[in-house]
């Protein structure tokens, strides 16, 4: 396909309003509050326990449960079943993981699923033949692209090769403008996760504080994008006030925003190289960026480089005003001094945290099983066609 052909993704004009239909199912989309069962922090004798330990592999199996009932209904009505292609470059043990998860998930809620695996020296422009082939086969639901790509192919570029109604990352330009716009999109697993987190909770984020440790574009970004913007737009908002805060902000001022934080989203990950180019280390459905933290050693012995490392403890309970909610979407790989063993935990002190919070989430079993099931979520939503 040409040049000006490809441009044409990303140039058909796509910003109206989605039709009744649309709008109807994408009524689960609904601000906070709206959901039928949620759940309290607080027992009503008024005494003080510690947090309610939001069980996210709970929910996202619901979830799951949800979309296969969806999927049998869809196909019930002679549709054909929901097709998901996944584009894998190159030979990284722990991407082609993870992707298998996402296969194993797809298949367990009737999603067909495919991998499309190329060689790490494939050129830029065979994956954007790939993805123009895709983008044209009426099959094919929704299109992902493994992340990270190597060095000498462009993200963006290839993110953006994909048809926006089919791409279920939602890192395609238009979703991420149209989400920025209060309109429907696909929008990114991990922020959406966060988004159904609150939701499903019951977390009252309407004229609330909420501060977002993190401003990556496919996870900080479109979580504060979500949390602040209208309730009674098209795509509605949590109508929240939020403060972003990043690598480059002071500890200090840091401790100031979230004291006052009723809601606090923490997702300060970075970036930790493998040996063999960019890359993410995914673990256990979690994709988010592996941050290691004194296992240098093991690391070695695993044939992983590691350039950074994170904090683990950083959001600890005297940074938590009383009854706030914390949800966090960080993952680090520590040595348990005591077993002798790595162990993943998260960017909160989460014991510590949860005797002055309301709801947490752990680290794992919190945000990361809710990322995959809200993958599979924006593939129904691309076969359905009710965003675009």
């Amino acid at each position: 396909m040409t040049a000006s052909a490809r441009g044409f993704w990303l140039l058909r004009g796509r910003l109206g309003r989605v039709s009744a239909l649309g709008r109807s199912a994408l009524s689960s989309l609904a601000a906070p509050g709206t959901a039928g069962r949620t759940f309290r922090g607080f027992r009503s004798s008024g005494m003080r326990h510690d947090a309610v330990s939001i069980s996210g592999t709970e929910m996202a199996k619901q979830i799951q449960k949800e979309i296969q009932q969806d999927v049998e209904s869809w196909i019930s009505l002679g549709n054909r079943r929901p097709h998901l292609s996944i584009i894998l470059v190159g030979d990284n043990p722990a991407s082609h993981t993870y992707v298998r998860k996402k296969i194993k998930a797809a298949a367990a809620v009737g999603i067909c699923s495919e991998i499309i695996l190329k060689p790490k020296d494939v050129s830029q422009e065979e994956l954007l033949d790939i993805t123009d082939q895709l983008n044209m086969d009426p099959r094919i639901s929704g299109i992902l692209v493994q992340l990270p790509l190597p060095d000498h192919v462009d993200e963006r570029t290839v993110c953006n090769g994909i048809a926006p109604e089919k791409d279920v990352d939602g890192f395609h330009i238009i979703n991420i403008g149209r989400l920025c716009l209060d309109q429907h999109s696909l929008i990114p697993a991990t922020a959406s996760a966060v988004w159904e987190i609150i939701r499903r909770t019951g977390i009252e984020t309407f004229g609330k504080n909420v501060v977002v440790a993190g401003r990556s574009k496919n996870v900080g970004m479109p979580i504060a994008m979500l949390l602040h913007t209208d309730g009674e737009h098209e795509r509605p908002g949590g109508d929240a006030t939020v403060t972003i805060a990043h690598r480059y902000t002071p500890k200090e001022q840091l401790k100031i925003h979230t004291l006052m934080a009723d809601v606090i989203i923490v997702a300060a990950a970075v970036y930790t190289p493998f040996t063999l180019g960019r890359s993410l280390f995914y673990l256990h459905n979690l994709p988010m960026l592996f941050i290691v933290h004194g296992i240098q050693k093991d690391a070695a012995q695993a044939g992983v480089h590691l350039e950074k490392s994170g904090i683990p403890k950083l959001i600890t309970s005297d940074m938590v005003k009383e009854g706030a909610a914390v949800i966090d979407v960080g993952i680090n790989y520590i040595h348990d001094p005591i077993t002798g063993k790595t162990k993943l935990v998260g960017d909160v002190d989460f014991e510590a945290v949860k005797k002055k919070a309301s709801f947490i989430t752990p680290v794992p079993g919190g945000v990361g099983p809710m990322t995959v099931a809200m993958l599979l979520k924006n593939t129904l939503l691309a076969a359905k066609k009710v965003i675009y």
